[in-house]
């Protein structure tokens, strides 16, 4: 484009040289009646008219370009920060059959006992069907305990058990958090809810209601008979932008999880490490059950091509170490993955399914960024 314009510019200049000469030969007469400079410099003049109209238009237009590119990057960089958006982890605790656990999985694979399609029992639990909740619920507020007592005096904190057993159990549940010492010493009284299944979309779902609630999520998973395995687990949550006023120990973050398309796996993959970085920091790839194990291979490849720190001996399946994952397995995978980044203080990625929807997200160790 200089180029052309740099000819053009040279062709204006030879007319005005020949219209010069035209003009001082005198071979039209009329051409006497006007002024030789105007008449000579006229191919000059129209040039520097189309060319201040071609820059002003070229300026406009890159003036435009340069508005939409802040404006892309400013949008690139408010979905990054979404998509980095954490609901805090200040107390966790998690139970697995076989004594499944952080330290063990340090270890490396060697001696663990595949488990795929098998349904395994948690030994510490009672066999009576009627006990085994409310055993569970004793093994798990002992590690969180020393934390609920700690929170803020007047905060809200909100109680959500993920149960697998019979409504006609709710109450006794009920009775036996109502007498726990964290129901005693808070004020006000935490709300209880009993469900039955809760989506991994629960915590774009807070982090977008902008609650200023605690949140503990206890997993009982005891009823699962052939069917699936037992799974204990506690989560004490708080979104990001809440805990930095609280001086609570901070043992993990969980990132907003993003829904993945397994058929456009690629591009799938390719956003969500563009948008959770954190992730190519992650030693470690945990899944809830074996449908994960095809897409894996996929997802290490891609990860590697990013320079990602993992590798195939630390890609980790929740059904091969401890049976069938079954309706909480993805919460279940989200507890180990706190204790796994705390106990190697790295980021872990976590692959969740619930039904027909897939999710990817990271764990992220206890720095508040």
């Amino acid at each position: 484009m200089p180029s052309r314009w740099a000819l053009m510019a040279f062709l204006a200049l030879l007319a005005c040289v020949l219209l010069f000469l035209l003009h001082v030969s005198e071979p039209i007469p009329q051409l006497q009646l006007l002024n030789i400079w105007i008449f000579s410099g006229a191919p000059l003049l129209i040039w520097v008219l189309a060319f201040g109209a071609r820059a002003y238009a070229y300026g406009g237009a890159l003036g435009r370009f340069q508005f939409l590119q802040e404006e892309a990057q400013g949008a690139q960089q408010s979905w990054q920060n979404w998509a980095q958006r954490s609901l805090v982890v200040h107390a966790s605790c998690v139970l697995l059959p076989d004594q499944v656990s952080a330290s063990l999985l340090s270890q490396g694979d060697d001696g663990i006992a595949p488990r795929v399609g098998q349904a395994r029992r948690i030994a510490t639990l009672p066999t009576q069907r009627e006990e085994r909740a409310l055993a569970g619920l004793h093994l798990l507020l002992p590690a969180l305990e020393p934390v609920l007592q700690a929170l803020p005096a007047g905060q809200e904190l909100r109680v959500t058990f993920l149960s697998d057993i019979d409504p006609e159990y709710y109450p006794a549940l009920h009775d036996a958090w109502r007498q726990s010492p964290v129901t005693a010493n808070h004020s006000p009284s935490p709300t209880v809810t009993v469900a039955r299944d809760l989506s991994y979309q629960w915590i774009e779902e807070k982090l977008k209601a902008a609650s200023a609630a605690f949140e503990l999520i206890l997993v009982l998973q005891v009823h699962g008979e052939a069917a699936y395995s037992d799974g204990l687990a506690g989560l004490l949550l708080c979104p990001d932008s809440l805990a930095r006023a609280w001086e609570l120990p901070v043992k993990g973050a969980l990132l907003r999880p993003m829904p993945l398309d397994a058929s456009r796996l690629g591009s799938e993959l390719t956003l969500f490490l563009n948008t959770q970085p954190s992730a190519l920091r992650a030693t470690d790839l945990l899944a809830d059950g074996d449908g994960w194990r095809p897409l894996m291979a996929w997802i290490l490849s891609a990860e590697a091509a990013r320079g990602a720190s993992l590798a195939a001996r630390q890609q980790w399946i929740l059904e091969g170490l401890c049976g069938l994952p079954g309706p909480f397995g993805h919460w279940l995978a989200v507890a180990l993955g706190v204790e796994m980044a705390l106990h190697q203080q790295r980021p872990v990625v976590v692959l969740a399914q619930e039904e027909s929807r897939h999710w990817i997200s990271t764990v992220n160790t206890g720095a508040l960024v």
